[in-house]
């Protein structure tokens, strides 16, 4: 398997004053943990600091189908792993309920619930482990070796399925899978040599690893044509799941009966050292070097880059590039350079130890370009951190929404809250700036009657300042797509009903409306009903839209109760408010995810119509089945829209063979 590099990318958002690196992650961190100490040791948490810099995780290169272990993960020794590394948040036996999980802004999620465990790729867990999930406060962990994180990925997998299950899905498939497919699941079956396409060997790691426990259910429901027949009409529900554990297990899990007993006849790997020792397990072979007690190994290194312009422009001679370096929540290095004829930069002699981070930034044209973050892999390392600036522009209409997302709760009955999260682009080359120092970059426009504003990252007078009609936002807004976003809440007068008028400043290209099931409904001639949604374990109902223009208007119109249906964020404390508002961030950002893909079947069945409204033919309706499988099993396909549209495709197909 391909080594890759644990790094997390930092995105400057705005700078004002004198240079200075800063962390979003830390301001959320004060507020979901207040004086708590949450620290991995050699595993990487985010330095201190407030909201100048947004983090978001820069994924492995690679899809999960690169992404696999070279040898079977070993469950027993991933759950020494996990009760040391994992457990203090997402609990002992993975239900999300470890003695840091009620600190945290954002729920942990559990990983025993079979609900969210299907819907896993082992892959993409191995990649979360080695990446971390900094936006849901998960650091990485390049304490653990691959073989390590492959390990504790399967007993986290392993956590929501049972021996029973298992047991009964063996017997299941041997009766159905096994003369295809093999008694061990090899592909290797008594039938294999007489298909036209070759059974799969279930228990190949690249395979397993690239599959979740979704992906082997589809198989099993619709098959895999021309060889493998579908299965959704002989086998019950839990049967088809209980197929899916034994098949997991052939590669991934063990039931956790057997990881019990293994304990109790004390053969589970030693524990590895704990935290507070942050030090690698001995090699045998290895001769230990004598430190001072306390003191951390350095060595010297080098640090380098390089500066380009990414709206094409000239690099300006007279850069100053800072680089600073971080030991877990402290800045131990701090140091300058200038900008050499070839627009490199160089840092010598740097102390560089294994497990420490480091960034370089520079400032050009009143905003602050920072490099990735770089973790040291050891010490006496050479490390490169490359930095992208743009020239600027005043023009906002580079800026457009990609979809705004609107939650509705209420108060109380003569109370609304309403929350909106704006995901937006700059759709140029250039940083966008304000046209005078401390004017807006955009601006957004409230309701009439609109009150008690508030912001999840700053409050009115600082990065957002007041206008005639709503506020405007003064941060930088740097080229990309859906890298600039603004979550705030208003409150607005409510007796039953409410029609709410929201003016429009930025072109919006989808909508999406969330209110707790059961106390609120939302109606409006630009909105689709589209049923329940289950984030984060509360039920919400769920509307989408399309497109609105600049100074057009939403109008909404909001009726209910209060009731037991949801989450509330009722409390007035500010702190509260602002956790409730990351939480729903996260939701609403769920429902964003789910509309694209809904968007994406409305695309696709727009290009069927177009394709079946030529004569039809029984092999453009098998073309079109086959785009949908492909779609789907991508996982941009719901699964109830998917099944439906399927159905009416085989309908026409039946149709067209009876004709013949």
């Amino acid at each position: 398997m391909r080594k890759h590099t644990n790094r997390t990318q930092l995105f400057l958002v705005r700078q004002k004053g004198a240079p200075q690196i800063l962390w979003l992650g830390m301001l959320l961190f004060a507020i979901g943990l207040g004086g708590c100490s949450f620290s991995l040791a050699a595993d990487v948490t985010p330095p201190p600091g407030a909201g100048d810099i947004a983090i978001s995780r820069t994924e492995v290169a690679g899809s999960v189908q690169d992404v696999y272990p070279l040898v079977p993960p070993d469950v027993v020794k991933g759950k020494a792993i996990f009760e040391e590394k994992c457990a203090p948040c997402h609990g002992v036996n993975g239900a999300g309920d470890g003695p840091r999980a009620a600190q945290l802004p954002n729920p942990v999620p559990a990983l025993s619930d079979p609900e969210v465990a299907r819907q896993a790729i082992p892959a993409r867990w191995f990649l979360i482990v080695t990446n971390g999930n900094l936006e849901r406060f998960m650091p990485p962990f390049p304490s653990l070796s691959d073989s390590q994180r492959w390990d504790v990925v399967a007993y986290s997998l392993s956590l929501s399925t049972s021996s029973d299950a298992i047991a009964e899905g063996a017997k299941l498939y041997q009766e159905a899978c096994a003369s295809c497919h093999g008694a061990e699941g090899k592909g290797d079956g008594p039938q294999a040599a007489s298909l036209s396409v070759p059974p799969t060997n279930l228990t190949d790691p690249a395979f397993a690893a690239a599959k979740s426990g979704f992906d082997l259910y589809s198989s099993i429901v619709l098959g895999k044509p021309p060889a493998m027949p579908a299965f959704g009409e002989r086998l019950s529900e839990q049967q088809r799941w209980a197929i899916v554990a034994y098949l997991q297990s052939l590669t991934f899990t063990k039931a956790p009966e057997e990881l019990q007993n293994v304990a109790v006849q004390g053969t589970l790997a030693a524990p590895l050292p704990s935290e507070a020792a942050g030090t690698a397990p001995p090699t045998p072979a290895a001769t230990a070097v004598p430190t001072p007690s306390g003191e951390t190994l350095t060595g010297k290194g080098v640090i380098r880059g390089r500066v380009s312009n990414g709206s094409a422009g000239e690099v300006p001679p007279d850069l100053t590039i800072t680089l600073e370096g971080y030991d877990d929540f402290e800045q131990v290095i701090t140091a300058t350079t200038s900008l050499q004829s070839d627009n490199t930069f160089l840092f010598e002699d740097v102390e560089i130890q294994e497990g420490r981070i480091f960034v370089a930034y520079t400032q050009y044209s009143g905003a602050t370009y920072a490099s990735d973050v770089a973790v040291a892999p050891s010490q006496n390392a050479s490390l490169e951190l490359p930095i992208i600036i743009y020239d600027t522009t005043t023009d906002p209409s580079v800026i457009k929404c990609d979809r705004l997302h609107l939650f509705f709760d209420l108060v109380d009955e003569n109370t609304l809250r309403v929350v909106q999260l704006y995901i937006m682009s700059n759709t140029s080359n250039k940083t966008l700036v304000a046209a005078q120092p401390g004017q807006p970059t955009v601006r957004f426009k409230l309701p009439v009657g609109s009150s008690n504003l508030q912001f999840q990252d700053s409050v009115l007078g600082e990065r957002y300042i007041s206008t005639p009609d709503g506020f405007g936002d003064t941060a930088s807004i740097r080229p990309g797509a859906g890298n600039y976003q603004v979550l705030f809440s208003f409150t607005m007068p409510y007796h039953r009903k409410l029609d709410l008028v929201q003016p429009i400043s930025l072109p919006i290209d989808a909508l999406v409306v969330l209110v707790p099931e059961g106390s609120l409904k939302v109606r409006s001639a630009l909105l689709r009903d589209e049923g329940q949604r289950n984030a984060e374990g509360t039920i919400y109902h769920l509307y989408s839209g399309g497109s609105l223009l600049a100074g057009e208007e939403l109008r909404l119109s909001i009726s209910g109760q209060p009731g037991a249906g949801g989450f509330s964020l009722s409390s007035g404390s500010r702190e509260s408010l602002t956790v409730g508002l990351i939480v729903f961030g996260l939701a609403l950002i769920f429902a964003g995810v789910w509309f694209y893909r809904y968007t994406r079947l409305e695309e696709l069945e727009e290009e069927e119509e177009q394709a079946l409204n030529a004569p039809e033919s029984a092999d453009s309706v098998i073309d079109a089945i086959i785009a949908l499988d492909d779609l789907y099993q991508s996982g941009e396909l719901p699964e109830e829209a998917y099944l439906q549209r399927r159905a009416e495709l085989k309908a026409q197909l039946k149709a067209l063979k009876d004709k013949t």
